[in-house]
């Protein structure tokens, strides 16, 4: 996995953080699109593959608003070996979208299981309570959540769990910010109650033992001309700015120490 960010351009979100500055980064340009928050119509998310193919360069990928999340599905359609998702998410994303020409922020993990026979396996991290049950019976067995309450007892234990069982080395993670305690980053959804830190030991652990095919991340605040001086949206703005920063560094890191890794087994 190559070390090339990429940020999405769908909502403008990125133009007012900083994480990304000093970093050798391809800034794509979707937001003239139309009809992309929350739904798209399939017919539209061709456009945006297209747009993608011709650009990608990244492993690391910035997608914006959650309201944008199903860009993943995109993402994972160039894996080409068996490969297991995890993902960081206060929901599952596993709801029926309302038409079989739509996509949506919350049918695009279905979507890829139906859609997808080198996805072995899902792993949904930090889910609630109730959103583990928006799994559907059809896919059960291919889909293990840990909830947020479960994470408190013993999240190494649970790390640990999770690189037992994943049954492929190659995996894909994916990052909603929603499953983040809403003192460390903010959204425009309901909040999970997962440390940052906590979050990225998990991750970094992901990189040390796994071989890692991409990662993408989103959950931006909602900014639009009339609230982006409120203060709300701009104590917003700055904490998941600093949360960015703090999850491409890490990445980054993870990164570096299992190149050390590889180049010290290929000299021994």
């Amino acid at each position: 996995m190559q070390g090339n960010i990429a940020l999405l351009n769908l909502d403008g979100s990125y133009n007012h953080q900083s994480f990304y500055q000093g970093k050798p980064y391809e800034w794509i340009d979707l937001e003239s699109i139309p009809s992309t928050s929350l739904f798209c119509e399939k017919s539209t998310l061709r456009s945006i593959y297209e747009k993608l193919h011709e650009r990608w360069r990244s492993s690391i990928t910035f997608l914006g608003s959650g309201n944008y999340h199903y860009i993943s599905y995109l993402l994972q359609s160039r894996i080409e070996k068996p490969y297991t998702l995890v993902l960081f998410d206060h929901h599952t994303d596993t709801l029926p979208s309302p038409s079989d020409t739509l996509i949506s922020c919350g049918s695009w993990v279905l979507e890829s299981l139906k859609q997808f026979p080198l996805l072995k396996k899902v792993f949904i991290i930090g889910v609630s309570e109730e959103a583990k049950h928006h799994i559907p019976d059809s896919f059960y067995r291919k889909v293990v959540t840990y909830t947020e309450n479960s994470l408190h007892t013993d999240y190494l234990s649970i790390t640990k769990s999770i690189l037992k069982n994943i049954p492929t080395d190659s995996v894909y993670i994916s990052i909603d910010k929603d499953v983040l305690d809403k003192k460390e980053a903010v959204t425009g959804w309901d909040h999970g109650t997962l440390k940052l830190k906590q979050m990225m030991r998990m991750v970094r652990a992901l990189f040390k033992w796994k071989e890692i095919n991409g990662v993408d991340i989103c959950g931006e605040y909602p900014i639009n001309p009339t609230n982006k001086y409120q203060k709300q949206a701009q104590d917003a703005l700055a904490k998941n700015d600093s949360a960015n920063g703090f999850i491409l560094r890490q990445i980054r890191e993870g990164m570096k120490a299992k190149y050390k890794s590889i180049q010290l087994l290929n000299y021994l």
